[in-house]
């Protein structure tokens, strides 16, 4: 067998070439464009790119950030996805190993990865994000069952005393994406502009690619995992969130803004992630903190 910092090595090589898909994918994907045709090319000068170019990482550093046949600078954001893949997809490994929750954790973390970016480019999280997130969170409870580990949750029926045996990912999506839904549509009324010119831009406190991430979510890992990495969002998007509010409004000298589109997506990634690779220190650090705050 080899050492598990052999199969990290491969995992984070894997990572860094899929990271190279997934820029791809964060550069077309919001332009409703194909992933597939036509091959990688510079945005610049439209040159068709050679193999020697696209090396995951490498090519970068030595092309030194420019484009070898018209000199444009490549945005940094390409080097950091590939990097900062290549590190998750081995973190995951050594977290892991060679396993379905490994194949399906990468998988998802893949996808995460497009929606932190796009969101944070373009306020959207494109709907191939949780339309594979929620294949993922199936198929390993499903591969799961194959397997041999019996993982179905019991759903009793109301007035009855059958239990329907469901999947954790069904309820996921069920709890996680009816919970945002449901914080959607009280937030839609409870912020809803007075301003007719406002009301007429007015798209609701939270986005409905929110909602759809928040059930993908539940469907990789499970309800309960799943709302931890909502805490964990909310907790990170409110000081990030507040402290962005006060930076605009001291840099505009114009008071404090009202209304600041502030994108959700890449807290909620950052909270999965972190459920992920740390969910036993997490549950840990939680009941260390719930047992300082209880008296007695």
């Amino acid at each position: 067998m080899l050492p598990k910092w052999v199969g990290g090595l491969i995992a984070f090589l894997y990572g860094i070439a899929v990271g190279s898909f997934l820029n791809v994918c964060i550069c077309r994907l919001p332009e409703e464009q194909s992933i597939v045709t036509p091959p990688s090319h510079c945005p610049k000068c439209n040159t068709r790119l050679k193999g020697a170019d696209l090396i995951p990482l490498f090519s970068f550093l030595l092309l030194r950030g420019k484009c070898r046949y018209c000199g444009a600078p490549i945005s940094w954001r390409y080097f950091t996805v590939e990097l900062i893949t290549g590190l998750l997809f081995a973190a995951t490994f050594l977290r892991y190993g060679l396993s379905i929750d490994f194949f399906a954790y990468i998988a998802f973390i893949s996808v995460l990865i497009v929606a932190f970016v796009v969101d944070m480019e373009f306020l959207i999280i494109p709907d191939q994000v949780w339309i594979v997130g929620i294949i993922v969170g199936i198929g390993r409870d499903i591969a799961h069952i194959i397997a041999g580990s019996d993982n179905l949750i019991e759903i009793p029926l109301p007035f009855t005393e059958i239990a329907l045996p469901m999947l954790p990912s069904i309820v996921g999506i069920v709890l996680c994406g009816g919970a945002f839904y449901l914080i959607a549509f009280v937030s839609y009324f409870a912020f809803k502009p007075r301003d007719e010119k406002a009301l007429a831009e007015y798209e609701g406190a939270m986005g409905g690619g929110d909602i759809k991430l928040a059930a993908a979510t539940g469907a990789v890992l499970g309800v309960v995992p799943a709302f931890a990495s909502f805490l964990i969002a909310v907790f990170l998007g409110t000081i990030f969130g507040v402290t962005l509010i006060i930076a605009k409004s001291l840099s505009n000298k114009k008071g404090m803004p009202w209304r600041t589109q502030i994108p959700f997506g890449p807290y909620m990634v950052t909270g999965s992630v972190m459920v992920i690779l740390l969910y036993p220190q997490l549950q840990a650090l939680w009941n260390a903190w719930m047992q300082f705050i209880t008296p007695g």
